[in-house]
């Protein structure tokens, strides 16, 4: 009788729309959140089970005990921390193949697990080896120090932790790991790019101490007839040769690959220290949205450096904006002909175009702009690079009606300097000018203060309201940062019920905001849904 009172009924259809509330959010969270953050959790959550499971394993073998009475629960404690370790390295290099990773990504399987952000789970794995080795590094100081207390004087523990094989072993590999990982901190590796490449290439030392670290018997079972002592030997090699092989042969592919016939065809020096350098390479089949490595052997010879590109498929060259911030590029500009300031002026030009190495294309997020009825794409400053390969894959996929599930584009570019805005000014004005049934929406914002003299002269050679000053485009140029609430907003009313791509390239912070935006207005109950995702490289 109480469910027919009609305190009772208010009471249950509260309770539905509670559930059916949690259910949107939750759903919500899938669209951005889950799959990396269950791919993670389910990580971890293995590791733990596999280090109890482990440690019970060791202390509970009727085969250790001899051992296990020196060194107490020190047994189990290194060598289930041990396990882990070869856990961690056996997936450690395949979050670097990229080549590999490429593939994968374009299968169902990407729905599911977040491979764009292999970069980022190779960092979790990186942190998740700095755990172990802590745990079983220190286990086993103290296992020295019970081995010397058991047999003293014959053996110490500065005798096993320095001059013992896998004493020295481990020292070795620690110093390698720790050198790894301090450069590859990310203040370290943007201020200092070529100490983070050079040192991480102590992955040699690091793998190699480790194949070498288990070979010296260290933990000895229980002697009896027919019993191997050693317990079968060192165990690395099984779990890391699988990834070992597909690292080899994706670096072996990368060196083929990168010596192919390659030639640098054109270059302009745009505004604002930006060159633009158009490559020759017959061999190279690209995607929009892909990205490229390149190295010049006559300024460094063991150095790639990741660019996105900014031609088309349709083209017949690959081309690359660079910002020019580094020694690298700075010192790569220069051998173009390309001369800055005042202290370039008496340079030579150049008499010949450099020889240049293009490894790649690889995927990256931006290439499943296609895949959605409408796009965001979001550029700041130099991070428009991307953008301008896909809006030239648009237009031509436009002429030739191959377009087929993408129906809008929404394209902003943020800029601090008013110049940047000559980049591609030729190409969205032509965008502009042959917008076929309003595809696309262009949207400038120019967030740095103007001088007096610079609002004067917009104000004069403003065409009455026809072309923006800046830009010479029919869509004006907004004065400050994009209020980009009311922008999802306005977005996620047009298109209800839809699955929507927001892509973006650019600095950390802007990234954060849209990362948020996108959460925010999803709304999987109405059926509109914001995919956010970011180049990595």
């Amino acid at each position: 009788m109480a469910r027919d009172t009609p305190a009772a009924a208010l009471l249950d259809g509260g309770g539905a729309r509670k559930s059916a509330s949690f259910g949107i959010r939750f759903a919500n969270y899938l669209v951005n959140e889950g799959p990396k953050h269950i791919v993670t959790a389910l990580w971890i959550a293995a590791q733990i089970a596999y280090y109890v499971i482990s440690w019970i394993q060791l202390e509970t073998s009727v085969e250790l005990t001899g051992i296990r009475a020196i060194i107490k629960e020190g047994l189990p404690t290194a060598r289930a921390a041990a396990n882990l370790i070869n856990l961690n390295c056996a997936i450690l290099l395949f979050t670097v193949c990229r080549n590999l990773i490429s593939m994968v990504r374009t299968t169902f399987l990407n729905k599911f697990i977040p491979f764009d952000k292999n970069i980022t789970f190779h960092i979790v794995i990186a942190w998740c080896l700095v755990f172990w080795s802590y745990i079983h590094c220190v286990a086993h100081y103290f296992n020295y120090l019970r081995v010397e207390q058991a047999l003293q004087p014959v053996v110490t523990s500065q005798l096993l932790s320095w001059w013992s094989g896998p004493g020295l072993s481990g020292q070795v590999i620690t110093l390698a790991f720790f050198l790894m990982v301090t450069s590859a901190v990310e203040s370290v590796r943007r201020k200092y790019f070529e100490i983070f490449w050079f040192t991480h290439h102590l992955f040699i030392v690091f793998f190699g101490g480790c194949l070498m670290h288990g070979a010296f018997c260290f933990i000895k079972s229980d002697p009896a007839p027919g019993r191997d002592v050693c317990r079968g030997g060192p165990t690395f090699w099984k779990w890391w040769v699988l990834s070992a092989v597909a690292y080899l042969a994706e670096r072996i592919l990368r060196e083929v690959r990168g010596r192919r016939k390659t030639y640098v065809s054109k270059v302009v020096q745009h505004p604002s220290k930006v060159v633009e350098v158009q490559i020759k390479k017959p061999s190279a089949k690209t995607e929009a949205g892909q990205y490229i490595f390149l190295c010049c052997p006559e300024i460094a010879l063991y150095e790639w450096h990741p660019f996105t590109l900014t031609s088309s498929p349709n083209e017949d060259f690959i081309s690359v904006h660079i910002r020019v911030a580094g020694d690298w590029t700075t010192a790569f500009a220069k051998r173009l002909g390309c001369r800055f300031g005042k202290e370039d002026k008496d340079l030579p030009p150049p008499t010949s175009l450099p020889f240049v190495m293009v490894d790649g294309p690889y995927g990256s997020a931006s290439e499943d702009v296609f895949d959605y009825e409408a796009s965001i794409l979001v550029g700041a400053g130099i991070g428009v690079t991307p953008f301008a390969s896909i809006l030239k894959t648009v237009w031509y996929r436009l002429t030739t009606k191959e377009l087929r599930r993408l129906k809008k584009v929404y394209f902003f570019w943020v800029c601090r300097d008013k110049d940047c805005f000559e980049w591609f000014q030729d190409l969205l004005m032509t965008l502009e000018e042959e917008d076929i049934d309003h595809f696309l929406e262009i949207n400038t914002y120019l967030t740095a203060a103007l001088k007096v003299d610079e609002m004067k002269n917009i104000i004069i050679n403003d065409m009455e309201g026809t072309r923006d000053a800046l830009t010479g485009l029919r869509s004006p140029t907004f004065y400050g940062r994009p209020a980009w609430d009311a922008i999802f907003q306005r977005i996620r009313k047009t298109h209800p019920g839809t699955d929507i791509g927001v892509f973006y390239c650019g600095p950390k912070a802007l990234s954060g905001v849209l990362h948020k935006m996108s959460n925010k207005w999803s709304d999987s109950g109405m059926g509109t849904r914001f995919f956010y995702g970011k180049e990595n490289f």
